[in-house]
C-alpha cells in the first residue's frame, strides 16, 4: 500500500530541479498548497492523476496495472515478466519495462525504493474508475493486442513515392524560400488569438504559389526551422535566414526536415522509426488510438499535424515515407539529404535576358545567382523554369542597395546566355542617371535627436519633385516641411525617412554628414523571444522550502513533520508503522491503523494484536508506510 503519506515524504527528499521538472509534467492545483503533503494531496486528487493518465501509452499504462495487481515493490525483470504474458505488452523486454518504470515514477505516478517500484493506492483507484467514463478497465489495457502492422512498400510503388516526394520536397523549398524573401519585404502580423488576418495570408500564398490553406503549415515549417519567428507581434525571418537562403537546396532541405524530425516527442518518433517502410496513413492512426486508449482524438491531432508537415515536406507522398523519408527517420537528415540531391533538378547558373525586360532560368538557380538577381529583378514566376523582371523601380531598388550601373552589367553579362539587350542596358543607364534626384541626411547636429524640432534634411534640385514629396499622403507621417526652395525637413531620422522615401519608388540615395552617399541596408528580423514567464512550479517549491526552514529545523522540525504524517494517516484511515521509543531505550514498532491525535496521544488499532492501543506522543519517534 503506497500512499500520500509515502508520496509527501518523497516530495520532501527529492532535489528542487528534479521536484520542479516533474511538476512541469503534471497538471494539479496549487490553491491551498502550504507543505509537501498538500502538494501529495494535489498530486493525488482524482482530476490531477486523470490529466496525468490520460496522456501516458498503452505499455506504460499497463506497467501501472502490473504494479497495482502485484499489491508490493517489483523490479524491472519482474514487471517485464508479468507484461510478457499480456496480449497488450507481449514483446516487452527487462529494458523497455524499466524504461517504462523510471518514466512513470518521473510522473509521480509510481513510487521508487532501490530498484523496486510500487503504484501509489489513488493510481490504482482511478484506473480502476475508468469503465465508469467509458475508457478502458485494467483488464482491458492488458488484454487488447495492437493492431497488425502493415507491410513494406513495394518497389514499385517505391519509384513512384520517391518521384512525388522529390517534387513536393523540391516545391516545399521554393515555397519556404519564398515566404522568407516576402515577410523580409513585408512582416505578416498575428492576431491574437492566434494564426494570420485573411489579407496577409491571401498575400502569402500569392507570393509562395500555393494555396492558402497551406500557408499555415509553410510557416510551421519554416518557424521550426528557426526560419521566421514572430518578433512585436509581426512574423519577420531570422538572422539564420539569411544564411539559409545562400545555400544549396538540398542543404535547405535537409534544415528543413532535421528541424522536423527534432520537433517530434519521443514517443512519435520511435513508432514512426517503426513504420518507416510501411505506409503511415489510417493505419498509423489505427495504432495511435490503440496506444492512447484515454486520448485518442488528442494523440491522432498530435499526429496528424506532424505527418502532414511531413507530407508537405516530401517526406511522404500518399502517406507512403520516400527513400530520404526511410533515412530520416532510420538515420538523420544528412543521410536524407544526400538522396534528395539526387533527385532534385540540377542547378544553373545561366539565365536568359530578354528584350520584353524579362530574365528566364532555365532550371532552378544557384543560390548566389537568384539571391543578386532579386535584388535587381522582381520574382514574376517560380517554377523550375522561374521568370524575373526588370523595372526602373528594380533597378533603383538595387542601385539604393549598393549597387552600380557597371556592376549590374557586369553581373548580367556573366550570367547571361543571350547578352544584355538593348532595352535592358537602356534601362540600367536611365535608373542610374535618376538615381540620386533626391539626397537625405541627418541635420547637423542633429545625430542625437531633433534640433529646433529638425533631426533629417530632404535635398533636391528639381523643384516639382521636391514639391510632390510633399504633397504625397503616403508620406504624410514623416511631417515634412519646405525650409528652402530645394531642401525639406522631418523630426524623424534619416534612415526613417529614406525607406520611406525609398518604398514610395522616390529616386533617393542616404548620404553622410560629409555629404558622400551611403548604401542602407533594411534587414527586417524577428527580435529574439522575451523570456518565459513566471514558474510557477519553481515559486512553489522555493515557498515549500521556506515553510520547513521556518519551522525552525532540529526537534521542532521533526516534531511538526511527525505531526503533519499522523493528521494525514488518521484521515486516510491508513495503516502505517509507528515507531516508539520504549522506556529502556529500545525501538519497538507497531502496525497501527490510527483512530485519533489528542490530549498527547496517538490511538489507534494494533493489527498484529488485534486490540486498540494508545500511546504518548513523545515516544513515538517516526512514523513509515507499510511498503
Amino acid at each position: 500500500m503506497t500512499t500520500t503519506l509515502a508520496l509527501a515524504a518523497r516530495l520532501r527528499a527529492l532535489p528542487d530541479a528534479e521536484l520542479v521538472g516533474a511538476l512541469h509534467e503534471r497538471g494539479y492545483r496549487r490553491q491551498g498548497v502550504s507543505d509537501f503533503f498538500d502538494l501529495a494531496e494535489a498530486l493525488l486528487d482524482a482530476d490531477s492523476l486523470q490529466r496525468a493518465l490520460s496522456a501516458l501509452d498503452r505499455v506504460r499504462l499497463a506497467t501501472l496495472v502490473v504494479l497495482g495487481r502485484a499489491g508490493a515493490g517489483r523490479d524491472a525483470g519482474e514487471v517485464a515478466a508479468a507484461l510478457a504474458e499480456q496480449p497488450a505488452a507481449s514483446g516487452t523486454t527487462e529494458q523497455d519495462a524499466r524504461a517504462a518504470l523510471e518514466a512513470v515514477a518521473a510522473l509521480l505516478l509510481a513510487h521508487p525504493d532501490d530498484g523496486r517500484f510500487a503504484v501509489y493506492d489513488a493510481v490504482t483507484a482511478r484506473l480502476e474508475a475508468w469503465p465508469e467514463s467509458g475508457l478502458p478497465s485494467p483488464a482491458d489495457l492488458l488484454a487488447t493486442p495492437p493492431p497488425p502492422a502493415l507491410a513494406a512498400v513495394p518497389d514499385t510503388e517505391q519509384r513512384f513515392t520517391d518521384r512525388l516526394a522529390a517534387e513536393r520536397a523540391f516545391e516545399a523549398v521554393a515555397a519556404v524560400s519564398e515566404l522568407v524573401a516576402e515577410l523580409s519585404r513585408e512582416g505578416a502580423r498575428e492576431l491574437q488569438k492566434g494564426g494570420l488576418a485573411l489579407p496577409a495570408t491571401k498575400r502569402l500564398a500569392e507570393a509562395l504559389a500555393i494555396d492558402p490553406a497551406a500557408v499555415p503549415t509553410a510557416l510551421s515549417v519554416a518557424a521550426r526551422a528557426g526560419l521566421v519567428a514572430i518578433g512585436d507581434g509581426m512574423w519577420l525571418p531570422t538572422e539564420s535566414a539569411w544564411a539559409w537562403q545562400h545555400s544549396p537546396t538540398s542543404d535547405r532541405w535537409r534544415a528543413l526536415a532535421a528541424a522536423w524530425k527534432a520537433a517530434l516527442p519521443d514517443d512519435l518518433r520511435s513508432l514512426l522509426a517503426g513504420r518507416s517502410r510501411a505506409a503511415w496513413g489510417d493505419s498509423l492512426r489505427q495504432h495511435v488510438a490503440w496506444l492512447y486508449p484515454a486520448a485518442v482524438e488528442t494523440a491522432q491531432e498530435r499526429v496528424d499535424a506532424h505527418t502532414r508537415d511531413a507530407e508537405w515536406l516530401g517526406i511522404t507522398a500518399r502517406q507512403a515515407p520516400s527513400s530520404a523519408g526511410t533515412a530520416l527517420v532510420e538515420r538523420d537528415a544528412e543521410a536524407a539529404a544526400e538522396i534528395v540531391a539526387g533527385q532534385f533538378p540540377a542547378e544553373v547558373d545561366k539565365v536568359y535576358l530578354q528584350h520584353d525586360l524579362t530574365v528566364v532560368s532555365p532550371g532552378p538557380l544557384a543560390p548566389e545567382v537568384e539571391s543578386r538577381l532579386r535584388g535587381m529583378a522582381d520574382l514574376e514566376s517560380r517554377a523550375l523554369a522561374s521568370t524575373f523582371r526588370f523595372s526602373g523601380a528594380s533597378v533603383d531598388r538595387a542601385i539604393t542597395a549598393g549597387e552600380t550601373a557597371d556592376g549590374i552589367r557586369a553581373f548580367l553579362a556573366a550570367v547571361s546566355l543571350t547578352g544584355i539587350p538593348q532595352p535592358l542596358d537602356y534601362l540600367i543607364a536611365d535608373a542610374a542617371e535618376r538615381h540620386g534626384r533626391v539626397r537625405v541626411r541627418e541635420a547637423k547636429g542633429a545625430e542625437d535627436g531633433p534640433v529646433d524640432g529638425v533631426r533629417s534634411v530632404v535635398r533636391s534640385s528639381d523643384a516639382t519633385l521636391l514639391r510632390t514629396i510633399q504633397v504625397d499622403q503616403s508620406l504624410a507621417p514623416l511631417r515634412l516641411t519646405r525650409s528652402a526652395d530645394d531642401e525639406l525637413t522631418s523630426r524623424f531620422p534619416r534612415d526613417v525617412v529614406f525607406w520611406a522615401l525609398s518604398d514610395a519608388r522616390y529616386p533617393v540615395v542616404a548620404e553622410d554628414a560629409d555629404g558622400e552617399p551611403v548604401a542602407l541596408r533594411r534587414l527586417r528580423t524577428a527580435r529574439a523571444a522575451a523570456p518565459g514567464g513566471r514558474d510557477q512550479d519553481a515559486e512553489l517549491v522555493a515557498r515549500l522550502r521556506e515553510t520547513d526552514t521556518a519551522a525552525g529545523g532540529g526537534e521542532h522540525d521533526a516534531a511538526q513533520w511527525l505531526a503533519r504524517q499522523l493528521d494525514a494517516a488518521v484521515r486516510a484511515r491508513q495503516p502505517v508503522i509507528v515507531e516508539v521509543r520504549m522506556p529502556d531505550g529500545r525501538t519497538v514498532d507497531y502496525l497501527l491503523e490510527p483512530t485519533g491525535v489528542g490530549g498527547g496521544r496517538l490511538r489507534g488499532r494494533d493489527r498484529a494484536a488485534d486490540i486498540e492501543r494508545t500511546l504518548p506522543l513523545s515516544s513515538v519517534t517516526g512514523l513509515r508506510s507499510v511498503d
